[in-house]
């Protein structure tokens, strides 16, 4: 006999992001990036950058999760030069949860 797909267990090989609200915690990341670059006076070249990219005002206007998702390696040393340990491990959950 014939095993049929209906044989089979029901398996689905991708994972799902129903519920993990990506575009809300990358919208948080981006926020504290904001206000920490801002009311710090911190000065760095990439971070101008990345915020011209973030307001579509250099390249083409992507939402924020996919900007954080292509810069993830840049922003890890961003923050470890900036010493924010905590944007670090939201940047880490939001690339393990949502990129």
């Amino acid at each position: 006999m014939k095993a049929q797909f209906n044989d089979r267990p029901t398996t689905d090989r991708y994972r799902t992001f129903v519920g993990l609200d990506c575009d809300t915690k990358a919208g948080e990341l981006v926020a504290a990036l904001r206000e920490r670059m801002g009311t710090q006076g911190r000065q760095d070249p990439f971070w101008d950058y990345f915020e011209a990219k973030l307001n579509g005002t250099k390249g083409p206007a992507h939402d924020e999760l996919y900007h954080l998702h292509c810069h993830l390696n840049d922003l890890r040393d961003l923050l470890e030069r900036w010493d924010e340990p905590d944007l670090a491990a939201l940047l880490e959950t939001l690339e393990v949860e949502c990129c």
